[in-house]
């Protein structure tokens, strides 16, 4: 199974870069696993939501979305799982050999709406609002704790 974190936007601060490369560096001794970054869209195109910016950003996600594999899309409004059921979830797609998960972040605007419908998992890190960069941040340490747990590594204790 490989990973591919798909994100929209750059990490600017030094800190959530190291968080996440150090979280990435420690995934891969499990599993393949790629960090991509889309650029975010811009303009709110006069309705105030930002509908053109997230089109834009939809279309740039999808193209680094595979068919074969399934997506993941963080959204407040998702499914909430403990560290312990997230990692039941992993360990679930990969004894069905899934052959690639893709986690998608979205960036201001959150994910377009065909983002969202499409993906198999809308996963909830939290009612609060986090800046898209501590997300990331979050979501590679928990992908990190789920495979230790599947290892039984001393990590997640």
């Amino acid at each position: 199974m490989n990973l591919v974190f798909i994100a929209v936007g750059k990490l600017r601060e030094s800190h959530y870069r190291m968080g996440v490369e150090e979280y990435l560096t420690r995934i891969r001794h499990f599993l393949p696993a790629d960090h991509i970054e889309v650029p975010p869209g811009t303009g709110e195109d006069g309705n105030g939501k930002g509908r053109g910016a997230l089109l834009r950003e939809a279309a740039a996600i999808e193209r680094h979305v595979q068919r074969e594999g399934k997506m993941v899309a963080l959204d407040a409004r998702g499914t909430a799982l403990d560290s312990e059921q997230f990692a039941d979830w992993l360990q679930r797609n990969m004894i069905a050999s899934v052959p690639r998960i893709s986690f998608v972040i979205g960036g201001a605007w959150g994910l377009a709406p065909s983002i969202l419908e499409r993906a198999d998992l809308r996963l909830s890190l939290s009612p609060m609002t986090f800046p898209h960069e501590l997300a990331r941040l979050i979501l590679t340490e928990q992908v990190y704790r789920a495979l230790s747990l599947w290892k039984n590594l001393p990590y997640h204790k």
